[in-house]
């Protein structure tokens, strides 16, 4: 079951507020509000209302809040497992946040998508990226054997020194080339049957008509895998629906409740 850290500064005036929801902070010390003083309550509120404002219809939280794969493209889907995350900026607010990121990517919010991973969708990822690096270990350690036996080695040995080592980079580099053809053949494969350019997901599609990027310039992002969603932070609080659940359900005592 979802479990929700309750705040408990009742004086605040974004206490128990939808505003304080969407903030979605783990406690009221790392608020804004807290940290900045109540007079900057109006302007937080602004502020996440403007974030609210250049999400798609329904909020990202879909993503991360389904049970079953929103990777696969066919039917069963998977039970969800883990999450497949990469981020995602966008050049409002010119002000307030993210400095670094702002100066060097012109970054204003940003939000992680957190796509509902089933074990077989994780594979396939994780697959396909190290394939171009296991081929050719693969094929270098089926060459070793070969060249171990004495008498084959004795007679490469005779002919130059560093012939037996020229074997070996070439089992190599034939694996490498072996490897970055099985990927892309792979990747059109894995295409049919799941979101593999998580770009083209009708999430990222939405995201992306609203002005939103990929964040550090990828073409192809590659995701992060992780087996607990981050729970903490804008963009990652539940959606509307469980915000009124639980705005409904926080006791006066401001205890926590599962």
């Amino acid at each position: 079951m979802e479990h929700t850290t309750v705040k408990t500064n009742t004086a605040c005036v974004l206490h128990n507020s939808r505003t304080c929801a969407l903030l979605n902070q783990r406690m009221c010390e790392d608020c804004p509000v807290h940290r900045n003083g109540p007079e900057s309550a109006e302007q937080t509120a602004q502020f996440v209302e403007q974030f609210e404002s250049l999400l798609p219809e329904g909020g990202v939280a879909p993503l991360f809040e389904s049970k079953t794969c929103t990777l696969c493209k066919t039917e069963p889907k998977g039970k969800r497992s883990s999450y497949a995350i990469i981020d995602f900026g966008h050049s409002e607010p010119k002000q307030l946040v993210h400095r670094r990121l702002l100066q060097k990517q012109g970054v204003g919010f940003m939000v992680p998508l957190q796509f509902a991973c089933c074990h077989k969708c994780r594979r396939r990822f994780l697959l396909h990226a190290y394939l171009p690096l296991l081929a050719p270990v693969v094929l270098v350690a089926l060459t070793l054997p070969a060249l171990m036996i004495p008498h084959w080695i004795e007679s490469l040995r005779a002919a130059a020194s560093w012939l037996p080592l020229l074997i070996a980079v070439l089992a190599a580099g034939i694996g490498y080339a072996v490897g970055k053809i099985l990927q892309r053949e792979l990747g059109k494969r894995f295409e049919q049957e799941m979101y593999f350019d998580l770009l083209q997901h009708p999430a990222s599609q939405a995201m992306l008509e609203k002005g939103w990027f990929p964040l550090f310039g990828e073409k192809k992002p590659r995701p992060v895998f992780s087996r607990k969603r981050i729970r903490y932070g804008l963009g990652n609080a539940p959606s509307s629906r469980k915000i009124a659940e639980n705005s409904e359900n926080i006791p006066e005592n401001g205890a926590e409740s599962d």
